[in-house]
């Protein structure tokens, strides 16, 4: 019996102090098209599972991103040497954390949680024929004061007292919005290498922390019955932005064109995505800019005039400010 529950065991790296990265050329061909060109990879494949990790350094942040597939029973053993808060997006499938003394808990499909862990293990068993995608941003408690300095916004979210036990911090786990959805696939189908990859990355992270951190500041207050009303209208909305990053409407402008009034449409948009109308349009016409700055031949006034901006330094002041870089001239 030993040797079986020994050999269900799977230990999974969730931080690590020193990587060691395999060459892509190392896997199976079925999942070199999971690659992220920036990220490291480490890959296991034995009788009883797969698993595919990929792991990107972004500043203070570390990002893991696990294709786990359990053809037997298997309890994976997720490691971190190092006190981490870790905000974990599932998808596919759910997974049930094992109590010990604690009461279980669920990891659902398509959820979100933060977690505070402390070094060890954390194990969660995994039934066979089953098969995941945990993503998840690690932060180390020494980088909260220079974040939350820097970006206010994540201040009510990185000042909570920090349990001395591994526990979920949230009181509930929160649907992965379609702002984080989006935000998670930029990420996992980013081609960029080395300082361009960094940049996006970093931001997208942030991106996703922020989101997150809205929700949680208003993860108590009730569902306006207008914001599930117009549904649809809010989906029409978020793809109506995401198509069309040129264009430059107001909240004016919007609330004609989808037939609400404009404080009803800026309150249920927040509450359906954790981000104000006005930001997500912003965050759009970033990722556009970026997308057209690092292709080549194209100069700073086309790319201005393709992205909505009247003048080529209108673009390179908000582009520089949001990604944090300096444009070439």
């Amino acid at each position: 019996m030993r040797s079986t529950l020994f050999k269900a065991n799977k230990l999974l790296l969730i931080e690590k102090d020193k990587q060691s990265y395999i060459p892509a050329n190392c896997l199976p061909l079925e999942y070199l098209k999971l690659i992220i060109p920036h990220a490291g990879l480490y890959f296991r494949e034995d009788e009883e599972c797969e698993i595919l990790s990929q792991h990107i350094n972004a500043g203070p942040f570390s990002l893991w991103m696990h294709d786990i597939f359990a053809k037997d029973k298997i309890v994976l053993l997720p490691y971190t040497p190092h006190h981490i808060w870790t905000l974990h997006f599932m998808y596919e499938d759910s997974l049930m954390i094992a109590g010990g003394e604690k009461p279980p808990y669920l990891l659902e499909e398509r959820e979100c949680n933060l977690f505070n862990l402390h070094p060890g293990l954390h194990p969660v068993p995994m039934e066979d024929n089953t098969k995941i995608l945990s993503v998840h941003v690690n932060i180390r408690p020494e980088f909260f004061p220079k974040l939350m300095e820097k970006y206010p916004a994540l201040r009510d979210l990185l000042s909570r007292t920090a349990p001395p036990v591994s526990c979920v911090l949230n009181d509930h786990p929160h649907p992965i919005s379609a702002v984080c959805d989006l935000l998670v696939q930029q990420i996992l189908t980013c081609h960029y290498t080395g300082r361009k990859a960094h940049i996006f990355i970093y931001r997208c992270i942030l991106d996703l922390l922020l989101n997150y951190a809205q929700r949680e500041a208003h993860a108590h207050e009730p569902f306006l019955f207008s914001s599930l009303e117009h549904r649809e209208t809010y989906k029409q909305l978020f793809r109506f932005i995401i198509e069309h990053p040129h264009m430059n409407c107001s909240l004016k402008e919007l609330s004609r064109m989808f037939e609400l009034p404009a404080a009803e449409l800026s309150q249920g948009f927040l509450q359906h995505y954790a981000i104000t109308i006005e930001d997500f349009i912003h965050m759009i016409k970033m990722m556009a800019t970026y997308r057209l700055l690092r292709k080549k031949n194209l100069s700073l006034p086309v790319i201005a005039d393709a992205v909505g901006y009247k003048t080529p330094a209108e673009l390179v002041k908000q582009v520089e400010a949001y990604y944090e870089f300096k444009v070439k001239k």
